[in-house]
């Protein structure tokens, strides 16, 4: 037939008709027995690869892109990717990027958050810390020297104050006659001293106080400022997030998790990139996302930040690099390299100096050496740049006093913004995107995707060369494996069923444990027969519906658990394992909701009907207390007729003991017909599955020499998808 490659419905719907016509051909019966056998086997296999590549062909129809050209960036973590892709955003002012940008100038603007009101703020707080400190010091010095002062004045008065003692003691009697009308010299100046010392004093408060409202004032000032400073920084974290550099990683491993998307449309030409999960990250986390990543890609840049090919891994144990390029990148027709130069220090890595010295060019010389080794006349060549530089320069939208913010201002101290840009080599890698990478995009895009269809043929039929020649050697090794896998299946089979029944019992146990506990609980506050029954009643109900989810929970956990156990042992026999999962329908919806016959006989000795009359006839008689000796020994039937309901309806005990007996009675009853139900359940399941059991025994003992006729079927199935996949490149001219 031939492809449509124009319409990519056509194209999908197409390659799988072609496959679905050569499984077909493997179902016509042959007249040799052994033959249809093997035959059967082969159609099998296939399908179950024709699904594996059915699948791949839906999700590269699911991803493909056909419109737009697409550009993955794909490489180890830290190598820079998203790096690269946010410079270009903001350099080609991609739509969403313009977007963030104007919520960054917003939010900035709204609470004043920019470098040079920091800087102020900072600066205002250190200058108040500064004359605070200053002041502190001239108060400390000011009441040093009046100390000082005051210290001297007291020295002196003390002085003056012994030579007036002096004089008063050495006076003659006409000197201190006359001290009664005057003063001495020493009396004088104590008198000017003290004056001098109060003067001294009353300075010293009067300059101090002066200088300590200065400095509260100047306290003042400084727990304002640092108000707005703590204000500013608390709305910080909020502009970071919506700095540039948002989509750039941490350094973790795993912190790009999904492909990101960005669309631009420069001078007319419309086209996407990708920023894809590092390789590095973790497997199970990022698998996925580089895959689909890849199937809607047209080119793919492989990003690394190391001039020297990628390294290879033990491939015992972990891929390496090299390995994971091959393996993520083979259905790729386009592929480039880009080596992201790292740069701290743009003065010294890019003034008056080549981007890429000798050494580098050197060791990148055998890196692409070692990519076309792997991909052929796919891989195109490497491109140097270094991003870092290139994003610091392209935006001013940063936090102040951030990393960023402090790297933009180092990097642009020594150069001007486009030559930083031109020097670091983003600038070229946009033309080149431009001129060279988008040129005849339409064309490229249907070659791309036609290769990826192609690929995922190619990869088929070399998984169908490797399993045929593993058939092949698999004869020799089916005789060895027989036995022991009937043994282990035999084994899984007993351990099933024994499992079933503990599990079943375990769940009855519970059932009957939980409806006694909770019936105890009510008779235990001294409830009434009639009231024990209808709780009863209601308890089992509602606790054999639970049981019933609760044993069909635990069934279909032993049957899915057996199911795995043998799927691993007869891998090679899937439609025989995929029969064991339809068994599940007649175990687990065995009929175990059936009605129980519910006995509720609970030996109170009389119905409470009988036990009312009794009373009710002999009521006089209890209230005549000359009579009660007689009604003790006349109505000694009564008393043997009615004497458990009577001893029940006065003694609480007893009445509790009864109910509780007719509890477990009950339980008992019910507990054994559940059993009996578990049982028929079983019956009616297992034959049915020890027969298919005992189908998969059978297969595992077919003859070495029909693998060979298996073998051989399979090779020519494949030889027909080689030759589909060759029509389509002939479609498409690849």
């Amino acid at each position: 037939m031939k492809l449509n490659i124009d319409d990519p419905r056509e194209l999908y719907r197409g390659v799988n008709a072609e496959l679905d016509d050569i499984i077909s051909e493997l179902a016509t019966e042959s007249d040799d027995e052994q033959l249809n056998g093997a035959q059967r086997e082969a159609h099998s296999l296939l399908r179950e690869h024709r699904s594996n590549l059915q699948d791949q062909l839906e999700a590269l129809e699911a991803n493909a892109e056909w419109d737009t050209f697409t550009i993955a960036f794909y490489g180890e973590t830290g190598a820079g990717k998203s790096t690269i892709i946010e410079t270009m955003r903001i350099l080609l002012k991609e739509d969403s990027k313009l977007k963030d940008q104007k919520a960054f100038r917003d939010f900035q603007g709204k609470y004043e958050l920019t470098g040079d009101r920091l800087g102020a703020l900072q600066y205002e707080a250190e200058r108040l810390g500064r004359e605070i400190e200053d002041l502190r010091e001239k108060c400390e010095e000011t009441s040093s020297n009046y100390e000082q002062l005051s210290a001297e004045s007291r020295n002196k008065i003390v002085q003056y104050r012994e030579l007036v003692l002096e004089r008063k003691r050495t006076a003659s009697l006409w000197q201190k006659f006359l001290h009664l009308f005057r003063e001495t010299e020493e009396e004088l100046a104590l008198a000017r001293e003290e004056q001098q010392l109060c003067k001294i004093e009353t300075e010293r408060e009067s300059e101090l106080s002066v200088l300590n409202e200065q400095k509260i004032g100047l306290e003042n000032q400084l727990a304002e400022t640092r108000d707005k400073l703590q204000e500013f920084r608390e709305h910080l974290p909020e502009l970071e997030a919506l700095s540039d550099g948002g989509i750039i990683g941490d350094g973790r491993s795993d912190f790009t998790r999904r492909t990101q998307r960005f669309d631009f449309s420069v001078a007319g030409q419309e086209f996407t990139l990708l920023d894809v999960p590092g390789i590095e990250g973790t497997e199970r986390l990022i698998a996925e996302e580089i895959e689909k990543a890849l199937q809607a890609a047209h080119a793919v840049f492989y990003v690394t930040n190391q001039p020297a090919p990628p390294q290879t891994g033990d491939q015992e144990r972990r891929k390496g690099t090299l390995e994971k390029i091959k393996m993520h990148l083979g259905a790729s027709t386009e592929v480039w390299c880009v080596f992201n130069k790292k740069v701290i220090n743009s003065r010294y890595a890019l003034k008056d100096r080549p981007l890429i010295s000798e050494d580098e060019h050197a060791s990148l010389q055998e890196l692409e050496e070692k990519m076309e080794e792997q991909l052929g006349s796919h891989f195109q060549g490497v491109r140097p740049l270094t991003s870092l530089p290139a994003f610091l320069a392209a935006t001013d939208h940063f936090a102040p006093d951030s990393q960023n913010a402090r790297r933009r201002k180092k990097a642009l101290s020594e150069f001007e913004t486009d030559l930083l840009i031109e020097l670091s080599g983003v600038e070229a890698f946009i033309r080149f995107i431009q001129d060279s990478v988008l040129e005849d995009s339409q064309q490229k895009i249907q070659r791309a995707n036609l290769f990826k269809v192609k690929d995922a043929l190619d990869k088929t039929t070399v998984v169908l060369d490797h399993v045929r020649q593993g058939i092949s050697e698999l004869a020799a090794d089916l005789r060895l494996g027989e036995q022991s896998s009937k043994k282990q299946i035999r084994s899984g089979f007993s351990s099933f069923r024994k499992r079933l029944e503990s599990s079943a019992e375990t769940s009855i146990e519970r059932f009957s444990s939980d409806v006694l506990n909770e019936v105890y609980s009510e008779i235990d506050d001294d409830i009434s027969n009639d009231a024990f029954k209808a709780i009863l009643k209601q308890l089992i109900k509602t606790h054999q519906e639970r049981l019933n989810e609760s044993l069909k929970k635990a069934m279909a956990q032993q049957i899915e658990r057996f199911k795995k156990e043998t799927e691993n042992i007869v891998k090679r026999f899937e439609d025989k394992s995929r029969e064991l999962t339809d068994i599940y329908t007649t175990i687990a919806s065995a009929d175990i909701d059936r009605d129980f016959d519910l006995k509720l006989d609970i030996d109170n000795g009389l119905r409470l009907t009988n036990l009312l009359a009794v009373i009710a006839g002999g009521a006089l008689l209890w209230w005549n207390p000359a009579g009660w000796l007689v009604i003790g020994m006349g109505a000694a039937s009564i008393a043997i007729g009615a004497y458990k309901a009577v001893r029940g309806f006065l003694s609480s005990s007893y009445k509790k003991s009864q109910q509780r007996k007719a509890a477990d009675e009950n339980l008992r009853n019910i507990t054994g017909q559940l059993r009996e139900s578990l049982q028929e359940s079983l019956e009616q399941g297992l034959p049915e599955m020890k027969e298919k059991v005992t189908e998969i025994e059978q297969a595992l003992a077919i003859p070495a020499g029909k693998a060979r006729a298996h073998a051989d079927l399979i090779n020519q199935s494949n030889t027909k998808i080689k030759t589909l996949s060759s029509m389509i490149e002939a479609s498409g001219a690849l």
